[in-house]
């Protein structure tokens, strides 16, 4: 067990010789982190670390990040003795990341401040009903049908975030999911070349529906917490996780907002483009002088793929 406290920088503060630093091992669980107290009294935090980050967290006004080279790189995170009780959480968090979630030193620093700066300034827009639904769509697929065939490689899969062609992206398979609220399985494709398949390589429809209702059984921080158990044991799919999750504009001040829709799963089938699939011809060329298209697709009335041909196919992916 360890914990950074207030009685731990007194007695640094009383043990520190005049005019030089002082430091410890913060954690006996992590030999490669201390705290400690300079000569001009701000405490400290230092993480070893291989290589330096190409960016640091721009400064607040109580902390600061830097790096110390020498024969051992350090991420030195610090402040003025009156800010304390914040370096303090923000340590016991960090060590907590490290130790517990096995999550990167420079990754958990930069995402832990962030997570202070966004509760310090205005809240962000909500996310519309239309990006939730389509998002709890791609993370019912990544906790449900991803993450249990393929393992923790899947959330380095997931593409939606980046505005790929497809949401998941791997190496032989490519997956795209849409999500309705309706009563039958129509989406609308909003891609010249989202039914397109990838040269050598398969491509997965997965139509999911909902049910959108005061009470459903989930919101988008329930499916958030689900895949965050699920990646535990990884922390650096874990950090790629939450980085493409805030790319799509989730923070966790949404828990609080009372904006979250609330849905309850209702069906799932999983097709292969290929075939009488319906979508545009691959070799569609649009008229000149039309930039994009958009059109539907009811796949109700399409033969799904069964449980195990899905698993097959994604163990390419």
């Amino acid at each position: 067990m360890f914990e950074i406290t207030q009685d731990r920088w007194a007695s640094l503060r009383e043990e520190r010789p005049r005019h030089e630093d002082i430091y410890e091992q913060a954690t006996e669980d992590l030999a490669a982190a201390l705290i400690g107290v300079s000569d001009d009294g701000r405490l400290h935090l230092l993480l070893a670390i291989d290589v330096a980050p190409q960016n640091l967290p721009p400064d607040l006004q109580s902390l600061q990040v830097r790096v110390l080279e020498g024969g051992q790189v350090w991420l030195d995170v610090s402040a003025r003795s009156h800010h304390e009780e914040l370096l303090t959480l923000v340590a016991n968090k960090v060590l907590h990341a490290i130790v517990v979630e096995g999550r990167d030193p420079a990754i958990s620093v930069e995402r832990i401040i962030d997570d202070i700066r966004a509760a310090l300034r205005p809240l962000a827009p909500d996310l519309s009903k239309a990006e939730q639904i389509g998002l709890f769509g791609e993370l019912w697929v990544l906790s449900n049908v991803l993450l249990p065939t393929i393992g923790t490689r899947a959330s380095h899969l997931w593409s939606g975030p980046e505005s790929e062609r497809h949401d998941f992206v791997g190496q032989g398979v490519h997956v795209e999911v849409k999500t309705t609220t309706r009563s039958e399985h129509k989406h609308q494709i909003s891609r010249i070349d989202q039914l397109k398949a990838p040269a050598s390589k398969r491509l997965l429809f997965v139509s999911v529906m909902l049910e959108r209702s005061l009470g459903g059984d989930e919101t988008l921080a329930d499916r958030i917490d689900e895949i965050r158990e699920q990646l535990a044991l990884d922390g650096h799919a874990l950090d790629v996780f939450d980085s493409r999750l805030a790319k799509l504009g989730w923070h966790e001040g949404l828990r609080q907002t009372g904006a979250l829709l609330r849905f309850t799963f209702r069906d799932v089938h999983v097709f292969e483009v290929t075939g009488n699939f319906p979508r545009l011809p691959d070799d569609y060329v649009p008229p000149l002088g039309v930039t994009a298209i958009r059109y539907s697709i009811n796949v109700g009335s399409l033969p799904s793929l069964e449980v195990s041909q899905v698993e097959e196919i994604l163990l390419t992916a």
